[in-house]
């Protein structure tokens, strides 16, 4: 308190001394004029030297440099557009979630060149390098070559030289890891984002372990032929929301969107 008032009797001297040189340009006792010797007039110089002062305390020299206002609208346009991303990123996962095949990406076609990153999280490319492989059994209705009877094929077979590299269609996490020697060998099931999954079967050997989390294209095995098998193959299925669906709208989906980028 003691220090309070100390400072408040030095500041109201300083005003007072420094009033009197201002208001020394009149030396009227007139109370009616706005002089030293009224009352209101050092009301008004205290108040005014004591918001100075406070502004000068709390702000500091403070300086608006002419770039000052672009800076701020730049800061605004970015924030923006940074929201607007999101926007439509979050779009894209929910089209995603609510995509039941690959036939009906054509109402995502639009957003993807906006965020193709999203890609990285969804099953959008080939297991095998394209020159390594040979589509020897398409997904639908077909004549197995083992069971010898008409049966529904729920992925793809692609014909490859035992030990040729297999790579994850999409970043996600190892779910499963059997050897089902009565069907596919031994496979690996993979947990995507957007509720995708995806198999890999025959495999002659596996690279991951069970609850791994995998990025898009990383290297998960080599392709076999174990289990119910004619040849070193792999099967190859998506499954989306529990349900497996035709993989091979998703094989060059990456790509022709990258291009499309590529070429804009």
């Amino acid at each position: 308190m003691a220090l309070w008032n100390n400072l408040k009797k030095t500041t109201l001297g300083w005003i007072k001394g420094y009033a009197s040189k201002i208001g020394g340009v009149t030396n009227s006792k007139d109370e009616n004029h706005f002089t030293p010797q009224n009352a209101a007039y050092w009301i008004f110089v205290g108040l005014f030297f004591l918001c100075f002062a406070v502004n000068r305390f709390f702000y500091g020299n403070v300086q608006r440099t002419e770039h000052s206002d672009s800076l701020t609208q730049h800061f605004q346009i970015s924030e923006s557009t940074s929201i607007r991303n999101n926007v439509v990123y979050l779009k894209l996962g929910q089209l995603f979630g609510q995509l039941e095949n690959f036939q009906q990406m054509e109402r995502l076609e639009s957003f993807l060149a906006l965020h193709p990153e999203i890609l990285d999280s969804v099953p959008s490319a080939v297991p095998l390098f394209r020159e390594h492989y040979v589509l020897s059994s398409p997904y639908g209705k077909r004549y197995h070559p083992i069971h010898k009877i008409s049966k529904k094929h729920f992925g793809v077979d692609l014909a490859a030289a035992k030990d040729t590299p297999i790579y994850a269609t999409a970043a996600g996490r190892v779910t499963s890891i059997e050897n089902n020697p009565k069907g596919h060998g031994l496979h690996v099931i993979i947990s995507h984002a957007h509720g995708f999954q995806t198999l890999y079967g025959h495999m002659e050997s596996v690279a991951v372990s069970e609850g791994e989390n995998i990025g898009a294209h990383d290297f998960i095995g080599a392709v076999g032929s174990t289990g119910i098998s004619t040849g070193p193959h792999l099967h190859y299925e998506i499954i989306k929301n529990g349900k497996r669906i035709d993989p091979t709208g998703s094989f060059n989906l990456k790509y022709e969107v990258y291009l499309k980028l590529k070429n804009l």
